[in-house]
């Protein structure tokens, strides 16, 4: 009990030599973290004091603290004591167990604890072989290392396809360990962190940004291993490539039966790869949505297109698009409507008497003949009344009677079988009573003429 009596009483000596301590029970606790035998802080112990202490290092948010041994007495060992201010109270953090141990470092409590740019103050303390710590000391004034400064050399790379590309210049101190990368849509803020980069050396940034033409401020900052980031550089505007414009100028250049050619003017840009040619066909409801049907390039010099596939007298609409490089297309330029040609069929009766179809030569330039069949309706097969070549004209056979669908179809040199569907087929609502034909009351296809 005596001892123990004894031992509580040279601890708290240690509150009276460093200017005032929490509670004994702090100091016990402290004592214990040194694992080693216990300080005791005794008057009748006067050691030299260590000289030469000086900060060694205060990176990586730990203070390394180095001072000259002292080699006068019975010294087994330095006490080393942290405060926040000048006055106290002063801490025990660690110690050294040997006369030549004149190195610490100092990490606080944990990795990390004394923070950046944190000012401290030191005393290191001189123990005998008996762990009494002497009242004389070395002391001094110890500051961690600041924030990391801010990244330099911030550039932006605009008019990529929904992207920006940042470089910057790695940081110079080593216990950098990444960048963070904010962005907002003013310079003004906010400021959304939308990537930590990882590394002191990687230096480039590529940020996705959903839209076209599309403005974005950027700023960085430097952070250490433990989290703490410099102060923000200054915003940087970006902004990403803009769609191509509209192609301007479509323009029926031809119109023949069975087909049309389109023509359009020239994009501005120098990077486009195609243009998208997009067609729909009016209905009895109205416009249906357009259907791309074609590709024309390489753009911008391909500048006309063929539609072989208009059929007579069908209204159609058409729209360009233009198509970069990188993906991006343009908006649809303004829609022409178009409506293709007809054959002018004239119905009639030939020089013997039968029914005849006639109908313009002329429209019918570039096809070698026509087929002429009926429609007969119920899901049947068509059925082909025969052929016209090379006279625009066809005398239908003697066994028809009343209404009929007819189609002319149009083939081309050389061709066998059934045409291909890009074949025009002109339709013609006629009736024949008494062997007498004649157009369908509300038919626009077909007209009446003498032989």
């Amino acid at each position: 009990m005596a001892r123990s009596r004894s031992y509580r009483g040279a601890l708290a000596c240690i509150c009276v030599a460093l200017g005032g301590c929490a509670t004994l029970e702090q100091l016990m606790r402290e004592e214990a973290v040194t694992a080693t035998a216990a300080l005791t802080f005794d008057r009748e112990v006067d050691l030299l004091p260590p000289e030469s202490l000086s900060v060694v290092s205060s990176a990586d948010r730990t203070i390394v603290l180095t001072w000259s041994p002292v080699l006068v007495g019975e010294v087994a060992g330095y006490a080393i004591m942290r405060a926040p201010d000048a006055a106290g109270p002063f801490r025990l953090v660690g110690r050294t167990t040997s006369r030549f141990g004149t190195l610490f470092s100092d990490r606080g409590e944990e990795a990390g604890a004394l923070g950046d740019g944190q000012t401290y103050f030191y005393r290191v303390h001189p123990y005998d072989l008996a762990g009494r710590v002497s009242r004389s000391h070395a002391a001094l004034r110890a500051q961690t290392e600041p924030r990391p400064a801010p990244p330099g050399g911030l550039t932006i790379y605009s008019n990529l396809p929904r992207k920006v590309v940042l470089s910057w210049i790695a940081s110079p101190r080593h216990t950098v360990t990444g960048y963070g990368v904010y962005r907002s849509p003013t310079q003004a803020g906010p400021w959304e962190r939308v990537r930590l980069v990882e590394g002191r050396l990687n230096t480039i940034h590529e940020d996705p940004v959903e839209g076209d033409l599309r403005v974005m401020y950027y700023r960085l900052t430097a952070v250490n291993r433990f989290g703490g980031e410099s102060d923000m550089t200054s915003a940087n505007r970006a902004v990403t490539k803009a769609d191509p414009l509209p192609p301007i100028g479509l323009h029926v250049a031809e119109r023949h039966v069975g087909r049309v050619e389109l023509g359009w003017s020239a994009n501005v840009e120098d990077d486009l790869v195609a243009y998208e040619v997009w067609r729909v066909a009016q209905q009895d409801s109205g416009w249906p949505e357009p259907t791309r049907i074609a590709e024309v390039g390489p753009a911008p010099d391909a500048l006309a297109w063929r539609d072989t596939g208009v059929g007579c007298g069908q209204r159609v609409r058409y729209r360009l698009r233009a198509r970069d490089r990188d993906g991006l297309v343009s908006a649809f330029s303004a829609p022409l409507e178009v409506e293709g040609l007809d054959l002018d069929v004239i119905v009639g009766t030939a020089a013997d008497g039968r029914p005849e179809l006639r109908w313009s030569a002329d429209r019918a330039t570039g096809w070698a003949r026509a087929r002429i069949e009926l429609d007969r309706g119920f899901g049947l097969p068509r059925r082909v009344l025969g052929w016209a070549d090379p006279e625009p004209r066809f005398r239908l056979p003697a066994d028809l009677e009343g209404d009929l669908e007819l189609r002319i179809v149009l083939e081309r040199p050389g061709q066998t079988g059934q045409p291909p569907d890009e074949a025009p087929a002109c339709a013609v609502a006629v009736a024949i009573e008494d062997g007498e034909l004649r157009p369908r009351a509300g038919s626009a296809s077909a007209a009446s003429a003498s032989p």
